[in-house]
């Protein structure tokens, strides 16, 4: 569904204004249609995850924060994962979306449960354990007690300081030789539906007139790959790989300006990232 970005803002400052996320959830589920999922193949985020997961032996059990509407991910990881526990902020599980995805996933990769998912004991057949509200940053989760953090397209919608306590827990609750994995979006998410605008039209704005149309139910931060590798590494972490990707060709010609001096990273519209602790 196209919407023009503006008018985007406008509804999301009415539903802030109203202190009504439901809205939000409806409209998505049932308007713009972005909470339905249709799996027409496995998701390459996905995919990745498996593979670091894989490899660096982290699939006893895992934390996941942001884990959204329909657990799709989760469920891909179930087949190799023992346990995850999955959380997010607000409650926004749907469980017939949930069960809608279980179907789909079954009928690609035969999932070792064809248990319906109607319910969170049901869910926990798939050694997932969902809990919302739950906040990341203050876990009642033990030492070292996790292989795996991961995160797909969360962090983008944390404010700085909250991911800074975020990743100071992990490192308390994560194994020595743990890792996190986290995917993260770094494109103006007005862009994913307005696409007469670049992928990085957000990054024009000086912060004050970007608080006009950054909405706590939509928030985005606008950190760039270098901040985020910057609050990583004073969090305890070093980055052991990465992925940039770097999607949008007509970049406007005041983001040069206005990001003069600073490292080449600023443009980059994605990224994976691994993190370890430091020795």
């Amino acid at each position: 569904m196209k919407i023009p970005w503006k008018l985007k803002s406008f509804i999301f400052g009415w539903i802030d204004l109203l202190n009504a996320p439901r809205i939000l959830y409806f409209l998505q589920k049932h308007v713009t249609k972005r909470s339905s999922v249709g799996i027409l193949r496995i998701s390459t985020i996905w995919e990745d995850h498996k593979e670091f997961l894989t490899k660096y032996g982290a699939t006893s059990f895992i934390f996941e924060f942001g884990a959204g509407k329909t657990l799709a991910q989760n469920l891909f990881l179930s087949d190799i994962v023992g346990k995850q526990l999955v959380v997010d902020l607000n409650d926004m599980m749907d469980f017939k979306l949930v069960d809608n995805v279980r179907e789909q996933i079954h009928q690609s990769l035969a999932l070792q449960s064809e248990v319906k998912i109607d319910s969170l004991k049901a869910l926990s057949q798939y050694g997932i354990d969902y809990r919302a509200p739950y906040d990341a940053a203050q876990t009642d989760l033990q030492d070292k007690s996790i292989d795996a953090c991961i995160s797909t397209n969360t962090l983008e919608h944390i404010p700085k300081e909250d991911i800074i306590s975020i990743f100071y827990e992990l490192h308390r609750i994560l194994k020595d030789n743990g890792i996190v994995s986290a995917k993260i979006d770094y494109t103006d998410h007005y862009a994913h539906t307005d696409k007469t605008i670049s992928l990085l039209n957000y990054l024009k704005f000086d912060e004050h007139v970007w608080k006009r149309y950054n909405h706590a139910c939509h928030y985005q931060n606008r950190l760039r790959h270098y901040e985020y590798v910057e609050i990583f590494r004073k969090c305890g972490y070093v980055v052991q790989e990465e992925e940039l990707v770097y999607a949008e060709s007509s970049i406007p010609t005041e983001l040069f300006e206005v990001f003069r001096g600073k490292d080449e990273t600023w443009k980059a519209t994605a990224a994976h990232i691994i993190l370890k602790k430091a020795d």
